[in-house]
C-alpha cells in the first residue's frame, strides 16, 4: 500500500469521513506523498473530526448549473436554504436531485408540446378505483424524434443521447481547506466538462497546489557525530550533526517529518542480482522521501537516487589499530634488565660489602691490626660492613671507591667487584640504547603497504560502506586484467614474436587488493563501527590482533594511521522522482 499515492472517494460523508479515520491511523492524512479526492452528493459543510491537528486541502467537486437563468434562479435558492452554512457555495442532495429531475421533466414537456397530432392533456385518475385511460395516445416514434431537437440547455447542460445516454454536466472543482479539524475556506479552483477536460481556473496552475503542511519520511543510519540516539523516558531520541541540519532546513522549508532507521543498519550497496539494500532500497521502494546520513557519492547510487551538494568533502579512508601501551614510572630504568639479574646484583653487592669487612679484621695485613706499619700513610681506612657498602657503590662511579683495602686478600675481593661492576654497567648501558630504540619502532604499520604486507593483524571494513566497495571493485579490476593478460599470453592466433613480447619472469599487473581482500574475507566483516572498534580494542597488541580500515577513526586505545589513498564526498540523499 505504500506505492499508492492518490485516493478517490466517490461516497457520502459519513463513509468518507469513515475511511479517513482509518487513514488516520496508518498516517496517511499527514503524508505529503498522498492526495484525498471527494466525491459525493453530501454537500453540506465537511467536517474532518479525524484531521484535528492537521491542515489539509481536499478536492471536492460538485455538479456546476449551466443555464444562466436558472443559475441565478437556484443561487437565489440556495442562499435561503443554505444560509446556515459558513460557505454558502455547496448545494444539498436534494437540490442537486431537484435539479436534475428539472432539466428531465422540461425536456420531456418540450418534446411533448411539440408532438404532432393532438398533444396530451392533463387528466384525472382515481386512485380507488380501476378504469382503463381514455386519454390521448402518444406517438413514441415522434416522441424519439423530437428528443435531439428539444434537447435544449437545462440547469446542468445538454443532454448526450446516444447508445448510452447521459447528462453532459459540468463538474464545480474546489479546494476544502480544513484547519484543526474544521473547514475554513472553499475555492473554485477548476471546472470540468466530458468534452474539454478539466479546465484551470486563472491564477490556478494545478490541482495539487495547496497550502498544508508536508511531512516527508527520512531513513537514516546511526553513525557518530553525523547521527546519533539516546533513550529518555522510553522514547528513542535523535541527535548530531545531520540532526541539526534537517533541522534548520525544517524551519527554512516549513515542513514535517518522521525520522526511522534502515531496517537493516546499512547504507545501501548493489547486489549481485541487481537489488539494493540500506537507506537506497528504501527510497527505492518508496518507503523514506529523505535520507539524511553521512552517505557518500558512488555512480550506481546516483542512477537510483539523487543526491544533494556535499556537505563533508575530502573524507580519506583510514586504517586504526591497536595503541601501543607506554608506561610511565619511576622505576622505567630497572625495566631493561630482567628481575633475576637485579637480585643477582644485589646480593653481590652485600656479599663483597661483608667479605670486605671480614678480611680487613682478621687478616694479619689489614690496616686494622697493623697501624705501626701504616702510621706515616696519609690515607687510612677501617673497613667495616658500612665502609664496606660504600666502597663497593661508589666503585661503580667515575670518581671511585677511595682507599683500597691494604691487605691482598681485600684487595683480591675488590678487584673482583671491580670487574664485576664494570660488566654489569656495560650491559646496563647496551640493554637500555636497545629498550628504547625497540619501543620506538614497536607500531610497525605505517600505511596500506605495511598492512598489506604482514599477516599477524586481521583487518576488514564494515559491511555494506564505500568502503567495502572500493577494495571489492579493485579486486575485481585486478582479477579482470590478469583474465585478459592471460587470455592474451594463450592467444593461439598471436604470432610467435607478439606472444614472446607478453612473456615475462613476473605477473606483470599488481594483485595487491586481490590478496587484501582475501584476507578481509577470511577475517570477517564487522556490522557496526561499534564493533569494529570492539574487535581493536580487544587486539593483545600492535602487531597482532584487529585493524580497521573506513572514513571513521576514533576511540580511546587505539590509533589512527592517517594514510589517505582514496578521497570521497558526504552528502544527503534523496528519492529519485525522475525514475
Amino acid at each position: 500500500m505504500a506505492a499508492i499515492t492518490n485516493f478517490f472517494l466517490v461516497m457520502s460523508n459519513d463513509n468518507a469521513e469513515t475511511v479517513l479515520r482509518v487513514g488516520a491511523e496508518m498516517d496517511y492524512l499527514s503524508s505529503h506523498r498522498v492526495t484525498w479526492v471527494v466525491l459525493t452528493k453530501d454537500t453540506e459543510t465537511f467536517q474532518c473530526k479525524y484531521c484535528v491537528h492537521l491542515d489539509l486541502t481536499v478536492i471536492h467537486a460538485r455538479p456546476q448549473e449551466h443555464n444562466q437563468i436558472y443559475n441565478y434562479m437556484f443561487d437565489k435558492y440556495a442562499q435561503s436554504v443554505l444560509y446556515r452554512s459558513r460557505d454558502g457555495l455547496i448545494w444539498t442532495e436534494e437540490e442537486m436531485e431537484a435539479a436534475y429531475y428539472l432539466d428531465l421533466i422540461l425536456l420531456i414537456s418540450r418534446v411533448i408540446v411539440h408532438l404532432p397530432g393532438e398533444g396530451i392533456g392533463p387528466i384525472f385518475i382515481d386512485c380507488n378505483r380501476v378504469s382503463p385511460y381514455e386519454g390521448s395516445h402518444v406517438n413514441f416514434s415522434g416522441l424519439i424524434e423530437q428528443l435531439p431537437m428539444q434537447n435544449d440547455s437545462g440547469v446542468y447542460g445538454r443532454w448526450v443521447l446516444d447508445d448510452v445516454s447521459y447528462m453532459n454536466m459540468a463538474l464545480r472543482i474546489a479546494w476544502v481547506n480544513i484547519q484543526a479539524g474544521q473547514v475554513k475556506l472553499i475555492q473554485k479552483v477548476a471546472t470540468w466538462t466530458s468534452t474539454t477536460g478539466i479546465q484551470m481556473e486563472s491564477g490556478y496552475s494545478a490541482l495539487t497546489n495547496n497550502n498544508g503542511v508536508k511531512k516527508y519520511i527520512i531513513v537514516t543510519v546511526v553513525q557518530p557525530p553525523f547521527m546519533m540516539k539516546t533513550v529518555v523516558d522510553n522514547t528513542t531520541v535523535y541527535y548530531g550533526y545531520c540532526k541539526d541540519l534537517i533541522d534548520k532546513i525544517k524551519d527554512i522549508l516549513k515542513f514535517e517529518y518522521e525520522l526511522y532507521e534502515a531496517p537493516d543498519g546499512l547504507y545501501g550497496t548493489l547486489n549481485d542480482n541487481g537489488t539494493w539494500n540500506g537507506m537506497v532500497n528504501e527510497l527505492i521502494k518508496g518507503n523514506a522521501d529523505i535520507g539524511v546520513a553521512d552517505l557518500s557519492v558512488m555512480a550506481e547510487r546516483e542512477s537510483a537516487v539523487d543526491f544533494t551538494v556535499p556537505y563533508y568533502d575530502l573524507v580519506g579512508i583510514k586504517i586504526l589499530m591497536k595503541a601501543p601501551k607506554f608506561e610511565y614510572t619511576l622505576l622505567k630504568f630497572a625495566a631493561v634488565l630482567e628481575p633475576p639479574v637485579w637480585w643477582c646484583f644485589a646480593a653481590a653487592y652485600f656479599l663483597t660489602g661483608i667479605l670486605l669487612c671480614l678480611f680487613d679484621r682478621y687478616s694479619p695485613y689489614s690496616y686494622q691490626n697493623n697501624k705501626e706499619k701504616y702510621a706515616d700513610d696519609d690515607e687510612t681506612r677501617i673497613f667495616t660492613i658500612k665502609e664496606g657498602l660504600w666502597f663497593c657503590i661508589t666503585s661503580l662511579t667515575p670518581q671511585g671507591g677511595g682507599e683500597a683495602p691494604k691487605s691482598v686478600s681485600g684487595r683480591l675481593i675488590a678487584a673482583t667487584w671491580w670487574l664485576f661492576g664494570f660488566i654489569m654497567i656495560a650491559s646496563y648501558t647496551a640493554n637500555l640504547a636497545a629498550f628504547l630504540t625497540v619501543q620506538r619502532f614497536e607500531s610497525p604499520i605505517q600505511s596500506l603497504d605495511d598492512l598489506a604486507g604482514q599477516y599477524d593483524i586481521g583487518y576488514a571494513p564494515i559491511e555494506g560502506t564505500a568502503t567495502l566497495t572500493y577494495f571489492q571493485r579493485m579486486a575485481d579490476i585486478e582479477e579482470k586484467f590478469y583474465t585478459i593478460w592471460k587470455d592474451m599470453s594463450l592467444n593461439d592466433s598471436l604470432s610467435e614474436f607478439e606472444r614472446a613480447k607478453l612473456a615475462v619472469w613476473d605477473y606483470p599487473v599488481s594483485d595487491k587488493f586481490t590478496k587484501m581482500w582475501l584476507a578481509m574475507t577470511e577475517t570477517g566483516f564487522p556490522t557496526t563501527f561499534e564493533e569494529s572498534l570492539a574487535r581493536v580494542r580487544a587486539s593483545e597488541s600492535t602487531t597482532t590482533g584487529f585493524a580497521y580500515i573506513g572514513t571513521d577513526a576514533r576511540g580511546c586505545h587505539v590509533v589512527a594511521a592517517l594514510y589517505m589513498w582514496m578521497m570521497m564526498t558526504t552528502t544527503t540523499t534523496l528519492k529519485n522522482y525522475r525514475r
